[in-house]
C-alpha cells in the first residue's frame, strides 16, 4: 500500500527476493540514505505474509533490546522479558536490524550463532538456547562506512555470513514520480523538493557540515 514501484525499485526488489527465496541466509543490504532498503524489505514481508520488526541501532543500544532483561511482574516477582531477536526467532518473524554497523561490538559479537548456519542463540540469564523457527529471516541494513560519521567498518568474517546488496541512490526523475503519487502533490513541487535534496547532499559531501 502506497509503495511506488519505479524501474529501480522493481530491479532491487527482484534481487531482494531471489535471494530471499532460500529461505535461510541472512542479507545485508548496503546503500546511501533513503535508497529504499529498509522499505523494500518491509513490502517484501507484507507481500508474502510475514510479520516483520524493525530495530534501529545506534552506538549506544542495549543489547538487552535484543535479548531481553529481567522485569518486575503484576506479583512483584522478577520475570525475564524475551527482546526483539528472540521473539522473531521464536515466532518466525522477519526482523530488520537497521544502521547494523553502529551497532556495538558485543551486540554484533551476540549475533554470531544467529547468522550460523545451526541459527541459535543463547541467553545467558535463562542459560537457553533459542533455535530460529524455519520462516524466521534476518535482514541487516548500512550506510557506506566513511561516507557517513560514525560507521564502522564491520570485519570481513561477520560479512562472510550475510549475501550482500549493495544498491545507489534512487535516479531523480524516479524520486519525482514517488513523491507525485506518495504526497501527491504536482510535479513542478516534486522536482524542487528533489533538487533542493540533491543541493543539500552535494554540501554535504564536500563540507560536511551535516
Amino acid at each position: 500500500e502506497n509503495f511506488v514501484l519505479t524501474k529501480n525499485v522493481k530491479m532491487n526488489l527482484k534481487n531482494l527476493a531471489r535471494v530471499v527465496s532460500a529461505r535461510r541466509y541472512p542479507v545485508l543490504l548496503q546503500g546511501p540514505t533513503s535508497a529504499g532498503k529498509t522499505s523494500l524489505v518491509q513490502y517484501l514481508a507484507k507481500a508474502t505474509g510475514h510479520r516483520c520488526l524493525r530495530v534501529n541501532n545506534h552506538e549506544h543500544t542495549d543489547l538487552q533490546e535484543y535479548i531481553g532483561m529481567y522485569t518486575a511482574g503484576n506479583d512483584g516477582q522478577l520475570v525475564f522479558q524475551e527482546g526483539v531477536l528472540v521473539e522473531a526467532m521464536r515466532k518466525g518473524y522477519w526482523i530488520i536490524l537497521d544502521e547494523l554497523n553502529l551497532a556495538p561490538t558485543d551486540v554484533l559479537e551476540a549475533l554470531n550463532r544467529v547468522l550460523d548456519d545451526n541459527r541459535e542463540l543463547f541467553i545467558p540469564e535463562t542459560h537457553q538456547v533459542v533455535k530460529a523457527h524455519p520462516h524466521f529471516l534476518l535482514f541487516g541494513t548500512q550506510n557506506p562506512p566513511g561516507q557517513y560519521g560514525g560507521r564502522k567498518v564491520l570485519s570481513q568474517a561477520f560479512r562472510n555470513r550475510f549475501i550482500e546488496l549493495h544498491y545507489e541512490d534512487i535516479p531523480c526523475d524516479e524520486l519525482v514520480v514517488v513523491l507525485q503519487e506518495r504526497c501527491k502533490i504536482p510535479q513542478s513541487y516534486a522536482k524542487r523538493m528533489v533538487a533542493v535534496m540533491k543541493d543539500l547532499q552535494q554540501q554535504r559531501s564536500t563540507s560536511g557540515i551535516f
